[in-house]
């Protein structure tokens, strides 16, 4: 099982593909910018490495330094305190040039990979807003979040940063050792034979493992997710049903699972610099031993072994960062490769259509109306055919999962249907922008942000229209409450509302429903969580704002739906009866 794990095991290659996938043209124009950067790093490096050698010399041979500093154009004649105070200062100004450029590079490399997080979330979460609703209804939230919050963050901030890393590092190693190569080529010889060696058992051995726990902290992290958002969410039936022991078990399991798997990959990382500075301490030695055999005098070793102390210590905490960052990238290959997957697959800007000359003046039809789920063989809604008049007034009733719902779903353009049509006037989709915008809806259980009632009543709106506002406020019959709170409109309903009552919930549901004067109200069970006095106190409230306009009402009682035109009956995914109001007593029916 695990070896066949590992040969299936994507390559670094493929995963920096793919990475370069989501990518913009100007950001990989900045990817040159990134490489530029470490192309002058690395050649200051090596002149940083070889002034080195030179002060070595000079202060080994002050009158070698008189040679180098006529070579540069100073021809005085100058003191050997002279010589080696103007090399050491030469020295100082080049060390500081490389590091000050190196600090910026630092910059440059972390502001642009953290700005293309930044942007690659935004098309992301554009990609996602999207996407037809039914995309939503066979999978989890707490999986976008991990995608967008966790998974996104892996693939940039570790992913790219450790290829840039990588990038950078990789090219001072190779211009270090150029520069070993030219001054003895036997010995960088030994010292790359060992490198091979050393790479052959961290890409057979290591990072495989790296790639195997990202995937194990990629799946514990949406468990961990998920059991979150049910302990925070659920937390008063948690606390009632005495469970809250078992809520926090499950997520015991899996952050202890994260825990254990963090905790091998951390101290896994500090292994190969421990590895390095052995095999530094060896390979300077080795130097020592390799330069005496070659009848070098102790004199005549300083200038080389200046060089390679300096490309030693530089190489080393270099090399020991490669091959952590190699490592992080391997663990950040599972969150590329689904962040890849989930920008390349999700759908954007499909299923809502631009109809600028949408117009409603006339119905709603439904013609051969056939739904089908996803990952399911059965269908919600079959021969569905109905005509919806402007200026009507329709009820559905039903009993739960016989389909209202969902044919609620296909009126506001959210699903498409299987097969047959749903239109307005016969030829405008209820698929698009124009006709949402015609649309107040208020659902069973409406979603409030943890913000003021205003902000929840203009829902997503920067600058909220006050007039607009206090006419839904008004219709929505919310000024009694809101005059009786000490900051009106402004006060905060906290999480999901759960400072307000079920019947005030409704009433802001409605307040934002009407604050874009829809030409069409849809209510969807608004009323089925309330009690009776509740309900009826608030279906006065809806009688009076359902005037002049278009209303579709689906509810659990018949008696709700006496004020409506037509009721009609949907059992099993078929409509089976359409009655007038005025036989409503007659009906004995209860969802």
């Amino acid at each position: 099982m695990v070896k066949q794990e590992k040969a299936t095991t994507p390559s670094i290659l493929s995963a920096i593909q793919k990475l370069r996938g989501l990518l913009t043209r100007e950001e990989k124009i900045r990817w040159l910018g990134i490489i530029g950067f470490a192309l002058v790093v690395s050649l200051l490096e090596v002149v940083t490495a070889s002034v080195i050698v030179v002060f070595a010399q000079v202060l080994n041979d002050p009158s070698m330094g008189q040679n180098y500093l006529q070579k540069a154009g100073i021809t005085k004649s100058l003191s050997s305190g002279e010589i080696v105070f103007y090399v050491a200062i030469t020295v100082g100004i080049i060390y500081l040039i490389k590091n000050l450029v190196a600090a910026v590079e630092v910059f440059f490399q972390n502001f642009s990979i953290q700005n293309m997080c930044y942007e690659f979330k935004n098309k992301l979460l554009h990609r996602y807003a999207e996407a037809d609703y039914g995309f939503y209804l066979t999978r989890n939230s707490s999986f976008g979040l991990q995608v967008v919050g966790g998974d996104t963050e892996q693939a940039f901030s570790n992913g790219m940063v450790s290829f840039a890393s990588v990038l950078s590092e990789g090219i001072i190693f190779i211009f270090l050792v150029g520069m070993i190569v030219y001054m003895n080529p036997m010995l960088a010889l030994i010292i790359f034979a060992v490198g091979m060696i050393l790479s052959i058992l961290i890409s057979r051995f290591l990072l495989p493992q790296f790639y195997y726990w990202g995937q194990k902290l990629q799946q514990t992290g949406i468990h961990t997710n998920k059991n979150l958002m049910q302990f925070f969410h659920a937390f008063k039936e948690i606390v009632l049903l005495g469970k809250k022991k078992s809520f926090v078990e499950a997520y015991q399991v899996h952050s202890k699972q994260r825990s254990k798997v963090q905790a091998i990959q951390t101290a896994t990382n500090a292994l190969p610099r421990m590895g390095i500075e052995i095999l530094f301490v060896g390979l300077f030695v080795l130097t020592i031993s390799y330069l005496c055999m070659e009848h070098e005098s102790p004199m005549q070793m300083i200038g080389l072994l200046s060089g390679y102390l300096y490309a030693g210590f530089r190489l080393m905490p270099g090399l020991n960062r490669i091959i952590n960052q190699l490592n992080t990238f391997k663990a950040a290959i599972p969150s590329i490769d689904r962040v890849h997957k989930e920008y390349t697959t999700v759908a954007s800007n499909q299923h809502y259509l631009d109809v600028p000359n949408f117009k409603f003046e006339q119905s709603i039809v439904l013609r051969d109306v056939n739904f089908e789920y996803l990952n399911t063989d059965k269908n919600a809604l079959s021969d569905i055919n109905l005509t919806i008049n402007k200026g009507e007034c329709i009820g559905v009733v039903g009993e739960t999962g016989s389909g209202k719902s969902t044919l609620i779903d296909l009126l506001l353009g959210l699903l498409r249907p299987t097969t047959g049509s749903i239109l307005i006037d016969d030829k405008y989709p209820v698929n698009s922008i124009q006709w949402h915008q015609k649309i107040g809806y208020v659902p069973q259980a409406l979603y409030l942000v943890d913000d003021t009632i205003e902000a929840n009543i203009a829902f997503g709106e920067k600058e909220i229209d006050q007039g607009k506002l206090n006419q839904a406020i008004d219709a929505a019959q919310l000024k009694k409450l809101i005059d009786s709170l000490h900051n009106g409109s402004k006060t905060i309903v906290g999480e999901r509302g759960i400072r307000l009552s079920g019947g005030e919930r409704q009433r802001i549901a409605i307040a934002r429903a009407l604050y874009q004067n829809p030409e069409v109200l849809i209510f969807d069970e608004a009323t089925s969580a309330l009690d009776n006095e509740t309900e009826s106190r608030l279906m006065k409230t809806i009688n009076t704002v359902s005037k002049d306009r278009t209303v579709i009402m689906i509810a659990h009682r018949l008696t709700t739906l006496k004020s409506c035109d037509r009721v009609i009956s949907v059992n099993g995914g078929i409509i089976e009866t359409s009655h007038k109001t005025k036989g409503l007593k007659s009906i004995n029916h209860r969802c």
